[in-house]
């Protein structure tokens, strides 16, 4: 993918260096939207939509500033990073990468130069702790990190350590058998029941929240996104490329709950879901996972992917150990049953400029990690 250099306002030139290979630059985009940018990511298996410009501009409504960097070789696009920072009064300045940087090459080489390029875009911009989570596909990459100056993550919020995600390969019948017993027959009671599965729109999307925020109070949690217009915002930004769909399950001509998914690159992420509670023994939720499955294969999609579940699951499977189902939030039950792979994420990076803070940081998180109430108050403001 080529640089059009004649759009100078689009893009700042800030470094460059020459190799066997050709000459590296890096650029800078001030415009928030870089559709450039975004169809790169999506053309790439290391690619996600955090690292779009799309995500970037959504996330301002949550008080994240968007920084996109682009690396080019001799005028081509091999890769870059999205980075989002905000200040908190207690730390001053953080800057999160993630799933990236996004690199489309395994030379040495260029690796290095990317990751230099991101240590010097956080001292240029004053960034006193930078954290990293390497892209799912590319988890090698925390081993180069570290061996660069990175240090291990105490820093847990915005980072998801799991996933979970479905093999869409083959026929209907081949995907239907990897799921449990029992999850198969509660999707065959929806269908006996009259579940029907809908593609919703933008015009769903309040009555989806509400269901969000039910099933949310319900698990004693505070819903993500907090706010409605989070949800519209997206669906303004991501719909003309086809990267949201919502679907709703309805019974007797009543929807009672929701699915957001953004499909991106090769694979459909199921991101947001929602409940109404109502009509639970017609089993609607797993219908709408089963048909999200069926609609992703359809259209080309390899993978599904669900999201995190509890770290007891995600642990004791890694161990080859069975939890105990008292153990187990509801959610991570439901999810561990469609025959998915539990997969293994990076735990996160960290970079921080000033080495005698990077000294103290490795010195006292450990210590304020073993104190929740210390940690809430100096990392989330509490």
């Amino acid at each position: 993918m080529l640089i059009d250099k004649s759009q100078s306002a689009a893009y700042v030139k800030l470094d460059a260096v020459d190799t066997p290979k050709g000459v590296l630059w890096v650029w800078h985009c001030p415009q928030p939207d870089n559709p450039a940018w975004d169809a790169f990511v999506n053309s790439t298996s290391y690619g996600h939509f955090y690292q779009t410009s799309m995500w970037g501009q959504v996330k301002v409504l949550d008080g994240w500033k968007p920084f996109i960097t682009l690396i080019t070789q001799n005028d081509r696009l091999i890769g870059g990073f999205q980075m989002l920072w905000c200040s908190k009064s207690y730390l001053g300045k953080i800057g999160i990468v993630l799933k990236g940087p996004v690199v489309e090459s395994d030379d040495p080489i260029i690796m290095a130069f990317v990751i230099n390029t991101l240590k010097k875009t956080a001292k240029q911009n004053n960034i006193r702790a930078l954290i990293i989570q390497p892209p799912n596909k590319q988890q090698g990459m925390a081993d180069i990190l570290k061996k660069n100056g990175f240090s291990d993550n105490h820093v847990d919020f915005e980072i998801r350590n799991n996933t979970v995600t479905i093999d869409l390969h083959g026929s209907e019948e081949e995907i239907f058998k990897r799921i449990k017993r029992q999850k198969r027959q509660n999707i065959n009671v929806a269908i006996k029941s009259g579940v029907v599965i809908r593609e919703g729109n933008k015009n769903d999307l309040r009555k989806f929240f509400s269901f969000m925020c039910e099933t949310c109070k319900r698990q004693q949690v505070s819903p993500s996104p907090a706010h409605e217009k989070f949800l519209l915002k997206m669906w303004d930004l991501f719909s003309p490329a086809d990267h949201i769909k919502l679907f709703m399950a309805q019974y007797e001509g009543v929807d009672i709950s929701g699915l957001i998914v953004l499909p991106f690159s090769d694979i459909v992420y199921m991101w947001k879901f929602g409940w109404s509670g109502n009509y639970g023994h017609c089993r609607p939720n797993e219908m709408l996972y089963w048909e999200i499955f069926k609609w992703a294969r359809n259209h080309g999609y390899r993978y599904a992917d669900i999201d995190a579940i509890s770290s007891v699951l995600a642990d004791t499977s890694f161990q080859g150990r069975t939890p105990s189902k008292d153990s187990l939030k509801t959610y991570s039950r439901f999810k561990n049953e469609f025959g998915g792979e539990i997969i293994s994420l990076s735990h996160g990076l960290v970079y921080i400029p000033n080495p005698i803070i990077r000294w103290g940081y490795n010195l006292l998180m450990p210590y304020i990690n073993s104190i929740p109430s210390l940690k809430r108050k100096i990392i989330m403001q509490e």
